[in-house]
């Protein structure tokens, strides 16, 4: 039986199709299994017309996003499409905070997207440099399929130009300057990433401003940060008194004794009223084995917290793979996803519809 195509990006056809004695290969096996959603993301987020005064969101799980404007202009956001790896001292900044020779990261999270297979793309936008922020598998696959841009801090530009991606696709991010792309004003904020400033040949601090910038995108639905694997710093209060925060979302996870590496669930409520914003989204809790704890008791820790010391902000809980549509969604606080019972038809079922009552359940 030859291998059945299907054009809406829901992978393989189960049922008899599976259990046909086909040849099968190991690339047969990774083309029909990854990434585990196939194309079924990209086309929902190439498809949706968003509704003029809103912007869309999906966490596609770590510190990966991709956001569409209401002028159909199309993001990603720190998209990691790698595998697990590990670190080593000479470079790692978690490795030289712990004195570790080197640290293993396992990746826990799905892939969700197929970042060849997409048909447009405006931007690449990453925070910092770290591999899962900046990632060769996302970039060389932006690089080769569309005409997108790549948006980054001047550490994280050298390490864009080492992918061979060429000048004119490259936008560096300083700090107190923004980019405009159809439906939205980005502008380039202050990070307080205090991993990444560690990171690199040598021991000495880099400046924040040289690895590290938050992403503030000023669209019709409202103002979203970006905010990479920032730490809690006072300074974020001063983002807080000149920008309007609508969301803002972040890192959080659980750090073993002596290398501080994702915020705690107490650092994001904290983060969150010292920028003013509404909305509080965590992310990078679910992906890396090191730092993810129990994720379920890291979420309900956070919105305990945010609603015992700032119950005028909200929280939400996303899946990886969620759409998020601001304003709209702002109150859902957490995620579920959609059980598919809209295509449901009772007529049709042999339970309890016109069959059933033709012939009877029995018979």
């Amino acid at each position: 039986m030859s291998k059945i195509e299907r054009s809406d990006g829901r992978g393989i056809l189960a049922g008899d199709y599976l259990n046909e004695n086909r040849t099968m290969t190991r690339q047969d096996w990774l083309e029909d299994c990854f990434p585990e959603w196939g194309t079924l993301l990209n086309q929902e987020i190439e498809d949706l017309k968003v509704e003029k005064g809103s912007v869309a969101l999906w966490w596609l799980g770590g510190p990966s996003w991709m956001l569409k404007t209401d002028e159909d202009a199309i993001f990603f956001i720190d998209v990691y499409s790698g595998p697990s790896h590990y670190t080593q001292y000479y470079y790692c900044g978690v490795c030289k905070q712990a004195g570790a020779n080197t640290i293993n990261w396992m990746r826990m999270n799905p892939q969700l997207i197929d970042p060849w297979k997409f048909n447009r793309l405006d931007a690449a936008f990453s925070t910092h440099h770290h591999q899962d922020h900046c990632d060769l598998y996302t970039v060389k696959a932006a690089l080769q399929t569309t005409n997108c841009d790549f948006v980054a801090p001047p550490k994280t530009v050298e390490k864009l130009k080492r992918f061979d991606v060429p000048d004119e696709r490259i936008k560096t991010a300083i700090i107190g300057e923004s980019v405009k792309y159809p439906g939205v004003e980005v502008e380039f904020l202050m990070n307080y990433d205090d991993t990444v400033i560690r990171t690199g040949d040598g021991v000495s601090l880099d400046k924040y401003e040289n690895c590290c910038v938050s992403f503030l995108f000023k669209t019709s639905g409202g103002n979203i940060m970006f905010l990479g694997d920032t730490w809690y710093n006072d300074a974020y209060k001063a983002i807080g008194e000149n920008y309007k925060v609508d969301v803002a979302i972040f890192d959080m996870g659980m750090n073993a004794p002596g290398a501080t590496d994702k915020m705690t669930p107490y650092d994001c409520a904290r983060l969150g009223e010292t920028l003013h914003a509404k909305v509080l989204i965590p992310d990078h809790y679910d992906n890396w084995a090191n730092t993810c704890s129990d994720p379920e008791l890291l979420c309900s820790q956070f919105e305990r917290l945010v609603s015992e010391n700032t119950p005028n902000i909200k929280t939400v809980i996303l899946r990886p793979g969620a759409k998020f549509i601001y304003p709209a969604d702002q109150d859902i606080k957490r995620y579920r996803y959609p059980n598919q019972s809209e295509g449901y038809n009772s007529e049709k079922s042999i339970s309890y519809g016109e069959y059933a009552r033709k012939y009877g359940k029995n018979k």
